[in-house]
């Protein structure tokens, strides 16, 4: 631990999953917390069991006064680094942390710690499965839904700690070192809170920043801005490949996983054994095999879980069949990088149903993937006229907007053929209509069974 907490006074910006985690942490350890929030208070369900622990709480703003005599501030991950209370702490020289960081004060266990643009939650769940399938004691948290600061307990020194990582987590971390650290691929995203794309590489690359020579980090050595970052790592660098054959780290030959290391290759499994589908499924299954290898995970567990794992929620799920029809839930594609590898993943013609929250994404390269297998699009939300004039500007002119999910999920029906799939791949994040892509997908999921009626 890094500060004892007994009798200081912590601020806690953003009242949501992280955020009361890390309150109710902080309070058990003897601390005055506060949460602060901008939403009202009948927002959170949970707002009278914290007031029973003597956590207090305030709605509605972050009055600069909450700074009177703090000693620390921490930061949920959807709390911007700019705004105005964070900046005056920082002047005040008040640590600014994230519960990422306050986190990994209590970790016990080493850390495999993932981040990238995509794939992160695939890979963070699928590298969980393989510890536990070879009889190691794991913890799964961070970004994939649990905080950091919940599971640390959980876990001993022999254990392990699984931590999705995001890069607004990444933003106001001091000492965070994983073990282990991975960075899956880097393309544009979220720019509308880093401003630029260089901003949101190097946020990225605090993940390997505190580690030393004892330490790994795995890079995707087909993504040229992630392979570059090698240069800056003080950690040995292993990489991942399924377009090359590298020194050390995990790649294809002869259509087999393996993994190489020291001169010897190491067969985890066949290419086509490999439970989840789809090329950007590969990489995620190469830094899996990788990581765990170097966990001293048995290569047998490692295939073995390869083969099994058939993939998350929300990430390119199959739904159902009606008349012919497949519907793919892939509501979980927030970025157009994310919807483009699922359209490359999907087979024969698709009507896709995309649009959301405004994140300032350029669309261009998202209709050019269409690539004559998207046959109709459907949009609705936010970015709906933004990615309508993207693809007329690309030619495609079969585009209907519409006002609700359910509505697309209908309009979708009617626009297919038998042997066609519905998928739902926004390339957009869900807040303009929905709490967050779990109940987007949720709701698409009701959509669609609700067809078969």
């Amino acid at each position: 631990m890094y500060m004892d907490f007994k009798n200081k006074y912590v601020l806690i910006l953003g009242l949501a999953r992280s955020g009361s985690a890390a309150a109710i942490k902080l309070s058990n350890l003897g601390a005055h917390v506060t949460i602060s929030d901008i939403k009202p208070r009948e927002t959170f369900e949970n707002a009278d069991a914290l007031e029973s622990k003597g956590i207090k709480l305030v709605f509605e703003g972050h009055p600069l006064t909450l700074l009177d005599n703090c000693d620390l501030l921490v930061l949920s991950p959807g709390i911007p680094s700019d705004i105005k209370i964070v900046t005056e702490a920082k002047k005040r020289n008040i640590p600014v942390i994230s519960e990422l960081e306050l986190g990994y004060w209590f970790a016990a266990s080493p850390i495999i710690a993932i981040t990238g643009t995509n794939g992160k939650t695939t890979t963070t769940t699928l590298i969980g499965e393989i510890l536990k399938n070879d009889g190691k004691r794991v913890a799964v948290a961070g970004n994939i839904g649990t905080p950091l600061v919940s599971e640390v307990e959980k876990t001993l020194e022999n254990d392990y700690l699984v931590v999705e990582v995001s890069s607004f987590q990444l933003e106001n971390i001091l000492y965070f070192k994983p073990k282990i650290s991975i960075i899956l691929n880097i393309t544009e995203d979220h720019l509308n809170r880093h401003k630029t794309f260089e901003n949101y590489v190097n946020i990225k690359a605090r993940i390997f920043e505190n580690q030393t020579e004892e330490d790994y980090t795995i890079l995707n050595y087909d993504d040229a801005v992630v392979r570059e970052l090698a240069r800056y790592a003080k950690s040995d660098v292993w990489f991942f490949s399924r377009k090359d054959v590298v020194r050390q780290g995990a790649c294809i030959e002869n259509d087999m996983i393996v993994i190489k290391n020291k001169g010897k290759t190491y067969p985890i499994a066949k290419v086509d054994e490999i439970g989840i589908k789809g090329s950007h499924n590969l990489e995620n299954a190469l830094a899996a095999a990788c990581s765990t290898y170097l966990a001293n995970t048995k290569v047998s567990s490692i295939a073995k879980t390869l083969k099994s794992f058939r993939g998350i929620e929300h990430r390119l799920e199959f739904v159902a069949e009606i008349n012919g029809i497949k519907f793919i839930n892939d509501s979980k594609a927030t970025n157009p990088d994310a919807a483009q590898k699922a359209i490359e993943a999907v087979d024969g013609p698709i009507i896709l149903i995309a649009g959301g929250y405004d994140k300032k994404s350029d669309y261009t390269d998202f209709v050019k993937s269409f690539d004559g297998k998207v046959k109709k699009l459907i949009l609705i939300g936010e970015t709906a006229d933004a990615i309508e004039n993207a693809a007329i500007k690309q030619g495609f002119l079969n585009v209907e907007k519409v006002n609700s999910l359910k509505e697309a999920v209908m309009c979708g029906y009617r626009a297919a053929s038998c042997e066609d799939t519905v998928l739902l791949s926004p390339a957009c994040a869900s807040w303009d209509m929905f709490a967050n892509f779990e109940e987007r997908g949720r709701l698409f999921k009701e959509a669609v069974n609700s067809l078969k009626k």
